[in-house]
């Protein structure tokens, strides 16, 4: 009789959260014993007026920058909600939340139809690898970051083997954990973009594969099968980016470009062990085909006769801006005629996971008509690793001790934090990740009801933390097309003070 082998679970999963005592964190403590100090020394000193204001002045300071209202570890401080709102509404009120493109529009000649926002910026950089593969890499200038986009045809779990999968998800952390030990790379994504879509293209694709001098029996026999297929079927495409630092790869822009044509081959190589099929590097002309879609679905179907009448798409990535993308109103862009609202997690999953956990998030899903779901990486250098697992270490002691009793959960923590640094000083490494799910649908309030609602379902599911953009929501939709964007490149000071301390 054989025996049942125990299914292979991953993850390790921490939030960086500081840790709270009472709901405030440690320096939060501190501006309060502070300002309590400085109040009780102002009145021995005679000064109580001042002694009132020091006291004011502390406790507001710790309400706005420091206290986070919200959830358990997703919380936001009043200087991270506030700051969103006045900036939505200087954008909205300088016309910078509604984007247009065309010959009417504000852009220069020659750049009629640029993509909007951050991609402004955006340099393309052509040429062949050392595998003669050719390739199109993306200069993100404003950042000095240049991104290699590999696009991937994943194999099907469904039917392999569950040792095979097991070594594939094994082989995928594998490549992971790399990344960190690679310190020019800044962070890397995986994008899994589906739809339904309409059964045109296929039934067209199929029948200009019958030869002509079939049977006729055969032909018709062939379209009354096709006639029987469902008016819609399900596609996804993968795309995993890589991001790299110009400074750490050469002295200018074109050593960089030599030393990641270099590396592709590598990344290709691991990521088809981690069963991403045969990846191959992206043109100008492929991601271009990626961003149009994502801004109008319905030109699946164009692009799709397209490759069946052999038509070559000329248009470069650069170039393949939206007619218009709309972000006045919160939640929701509108844009080429449909909608588009993003949801990013704000705490990890609380469960060791299997690789089926996500499925419903990454599989295609009805109420939609794209849905494309963006996980970010972040490497971590051995120094920065070891310093956050010891910050992570002594989050979750003083959470724990902070309470009467620990509960069950924060003992875990404990547990999974020293564990970390365990595994730290055995060689591993460290990887930060996030995730953002962008879903398009019909402009319409019924539209927008039935997707809201699915993908709170889809994300309650998944054991996450979870909450939509409200604000900059076309920075987020950008943020999830596989161009390299990173969020946390583009973050300044202030976004850093106002998230808190």
């Amino acid at each position: 009789m054989s025996e049942k082998r125990a299914r292979v679970k991953f993850g390790n999963w921490l939030s960086t959260a500081p840790a709270t005592v009472g709901g405030l964190s440690l320096i939060g403590w501190l501006c309060v014993v502070l300002s309590v100090m400085l109040m009780v020394l102002s009145f021995v000193l005679g000064n109580f007026g001042g002694g009132f204001l020091a006291l004011l002045l502390g406790l507001l300071f710790t309400m706005i920058f420091i206290w986070r209202v919200g959830e358990l570890d997703a919380g936001r401080t009043i200087a991270a909600r506030v700051l969103e709102r006045v900036s939505h509404a200087r954008r909205t009120a300088m016309g910078e939340a509604q984007y247009r493109t065309g010959v009417f529009s504000a852009l220069p000649a020659g750049h009629l139809s640029a993509l909007p926002g951050a991609l402004a910026n955006v340099e393309e950089l052509d040429g062949l690898d050392g595998t003669g593969q050719p390739y199109t890499l993306l200069h993100h200038k404003s950042v000095k970051q240049i991104a290699a986009t590999l696009t991937c045809v994943p194999d099907g779990i469904e039917l392999l083997p569950q040792d095979v999968v097991d070594a594939q998800v094994s082989t995928f952390g594998s490549w992971i954990s790399e990344l960190s030990k690679d310190t020019a790379i800044a962070g890397a994504t995986i994008t899994v973009d589906s739809a339904y879509s309409s059964k045109e293209p296929l039934v067209a694709k199929l029948n200009s594969e019958v030869a002509p001098w079939a049977p006729e029996v055969a032909k018709q026999a062939f379209a009354q099968a096709t006639d029987l297929l469902p008016d819609r079927y399900t596609h996804t495409s993968v795309h995993g980016t890589v991001v790299w630092s110009v400074k750490n790869l050469g002295e200018n822009v074109e050593e960089a470009e030599a030393e990641i044509a270099a590396k592709l081959p590598h990344h290709r190589t691991e990521l088809y062990g981690a069963g991403a099929g045969i990846p191959v590097t992206a043109t100008s002309e492929d991601l271009a085909k990626v961003v149009q879609v994502a801004y109008n679905p319905h030109r699946a179907v164009e692009h799709g006769t397209d490759e069946l009448l052999g038509q070559e798409n000329p248009l470069r990535v650069v170039d393949a801006g939206p007619e218009y993308f709309d972000d006045f109103q919160k939640r929701v862009a509108f844009h080429d005629g449909v909608a588009s609202m993003t949801a990013m997690m704000t705490v990890p999953p609380r469960i060791h996971i299997t690789e089926r956990i996500f499925k419903g998030l990454f599989a295609p899903q009805e109420k939609f008509l794209r849905k494309r779901v963006t996980v970010f990486y972040r490497p971590l250098s051995t120094g920065e690793a070891i310093k956050k697992a010891e910050q992570l270490r002594n989050a979750t002691k003083v959470s724990a001790t902070a309470k009467s009793a620990a509960s069950g959960f924060d003992k875990q923590k404990v547990i999974l934090a020293e564990k970390t640094e365990n595994d730290l000083v055995e060689g591993a490494s460290m990887t930060a990740f996030t995730l953002m799910v962008t879903v398009t649908f019909e402009p319409t309030d019924k539209a927008y009801r039935e997707a809201t609602q699915k993908l709170k379902n889809l994300l309650d599911g998944t054991n996450l933390g979870y909450r939509f953009v409200d604000v900059g929501v076309s920075a987020a939709f950008h943020s999830t097309l596989p161009l390299g964007i990173l969020p946390w490149s583009y973050r300044g000071v202030v976004d850093v003070v106002s998230e808190g301390l």
